[in-house]
């Protein structure tokens, strides 16, 4: 691997080390904030919900600045509030790093889609849109054990602090393996608004699919952590930091989905993906925590790997203001992660985790609903050619 594609992995990183790392801290931070299920569930939205409102924006600025000074530069401003956060003396000053935090993110989830994108051909654009999925999984992996083994020994402030440091490192990487775009244009011939690219059925498809997609990831581990931080399981910081080795398969079989989206197309790579990822939360109905794991296993994989295909549809679908276009999809995106934080409240409280994965279910259905219809509307490459492992 280049260390172009190298530091396109690490952007992916880069962008998920701090966002879902609070899920590993939940039973410390629970214990902080007061036993409300819904407020513990804000940490994560308060995070999704700045990355929904700034992303937009973030697209805005690559398309005019360039995309490598946007990717760089949010990957240091995201340590800052991070590090903030572990003095924060009272949860509203939290859920305001948390929101600070989410504001600065969308500068590498918009804009690295758009650069590769942008600087490879289609085809490879996928594999290498594929590559940065799998950076995000092992950032968020990364991110959710590093504050889950430190929580449990140091308490959740120290924790805060060991991902800021992180942050910077990985984020100083990106500065030096990220060379400068050759193959973007200035937008100034052409001019497309946000209103635009929404009135263009297939990029709403799209949207609406994506926010589905994180509506179920953030519900499912949010609310899976807290069910088994409770009796039979009682699993502490550590031990819940250890479950999200889960993300590890998604490491694996997330870079094989560039193949998988060339040989079947966008629609049967993300309906395919629905299907699994349903099956595998069904199985975390059961009582026996190997197979709520092996679940779980199947639960993420299948979601990485529906993400890969709605965000490289997205990159395709868009002809002009491609990282603005993006924004949006990240917008819709992290609406849905938002929501997907809190809504499932009142569900868990009343009826348990079997109510969240029949939620989480009717997701599914409408995500590949709206999915397909776009995808419809979307010319198939021509010729598509296979991807080898040298070009990964």
């Amino acid at each position: 691997m280049d260390r172009r594609r190298l530091a396109v992995t690490l952007a992916g990183a880069a962008a998920f080390l701090t966002l879902y790392a609070p899920q590993s801290l939940l039973p410390l931070l629970r214990s902080w904030l007061g036993k409300d299920a819904a407020l513990a569930g804000l940490v994560i939205s308060a995070g999704t919900f700045g990355v929904a409102l700034a992303a937009p924006f973030a697209g805005m600025l690559a398309d005019r600045f360039g995309r490598r000074r946007v990717i760089v530069s949010a990957a240091f401003l995201t340590a800052i509030p991070t590090l903030l956060m572990a003095a924060a003396p009272t949860p509203p000053l939290l859920l305001a790093g948390r929101f600070a935090e989410g504001i600065f993110l969308p500068g590498i989830f918009a804009v690295t889609v758009a650069y590769a994108a942008d600087e490879w051909p289609a085809v490879q654009a996928r594999a290498v849109t594929a590559l940065y999925v799998a950076g995000t999984i092992g950032g968020g992996f990364c991110g959710r054990l590093l504050a889950g083994v430190v929580g449990e020994f140091a308490g959740w402030r120290i924790a805060l602090v060991a991902l800021a440091c992180l942050q910077f490192l990985v984020a100083w990487l990106i500065r030096r393996w990220l060379p400068t775009e050759q193959r973007y244009r200035e937008p100034a011939a052409v001019r497309v608004g946000v209103f635009e690219l929404l009135r263009d059925p297939r990029l709403r498809g799209a949207y609406a699919a994506g926010c589905a997609i994180l509506f179920a990831l953030v519900g499912g581990f949010t609310y899976i952590t807290l069910r088994l931080a409770e009796a039979p399981f009682e699993l502490g910081p550590a031990a819940l930091s250890a479950l999200f080795t889960v993300y590890l398969v998604g490491v694996v079989v997330t870079p094989m989905s560039g193949r998988i989206l060339n040989r079947l197309g966008h629609a049967r790579t993300l309906t395919l993906a629905w299907s699994v990822a349903i099956g595998g939360l069904l199985l975390t109905l059961a009582a026996q925590l190997p197979v709520i794991v092996v679940g779980l296993c199947l639960f993420s994989g299948g979601l990485f790997i529906a993400q890969t295909a709605a965000t490289s549809f997205v990159g395709e679908a868009a002809a002009h203001a491609r990282a603005t276009a993006v924004g949006l999809y990240v917008t819709c995106y992290y609406l849905g992660g938002s929501v997907g934080g809190v809504l499932p409240a009142p569900l868990f409280e009343r009826v348990g985790w079997p109510g969240v994965v029949a939620l989480i279910a009717l997701a599914a259905v409408f995500s590949v609903t709206m999915a397909r219809r776009a995808f419809r509307l979307q010319p198939a490459a021509a010729h598509p050619v296979e991807v080898s492992g040298e070009a990964l």
